[in-house]
């Protein structure tokens, strides 16, 4: 009986030193799923920022932002308002641009609609 219960004790051992691993593997698992959703939030966000910077340049500001922009004005206003008018000072002339800007055409599709399908009747017989 002494081969029988060595072999099980190192059996034994055996399993809790498995078991401790595989805790020590899930734990490492569960931060290291924390530390990538971190990166991935971050990054999502860079990718939007850099999203809405390229709308505002291709389309300017969208309607919130105009406004927001507007009601900073407002309050820059506000104060200025209440202090003595400054004396008027002149001004520089202004060089007039030789031309007048263009318009942007917008691309136009390259194919004509197709025309539009036939509906098929639903009376008439079924073949099941």
């Amino acid at each position: 009986m002494g081969v029988l219960t060595v072999t099980m004790t190192g059996l034994r051992d055996a399993i809790a030193t498995s078991r401790q691993a595989r805790v020590a593997l899930l734990g490492d698992l569960v931060r290291q799923t924390g530390e990538r959703r971190a990166r991935v939030s971050t990054l999502c966000a860079g990718f939007a920022r850099d999203r809405a910077g390229a709308h505002r340049a291709w389309f300017g500001p969208l309607l919130f932002e105009g406004q927001t922009a507007e009601r900073h004005r407002r309050a820059a206003k506000a104060p200025a308002e209440e202090q003595p008018p400054a004396t008027p000072k002149a001004e520089p002339p202004r060089h007039k641009p030789a031309h007048k800007p263009v318009a942007v055409r917008t691309a136009q599709p390259s194919m004509a609609p197709l025309p539009r399908a036939q509906k098929r009747s639903s009376k008439g017989s079924k073949k099941h």
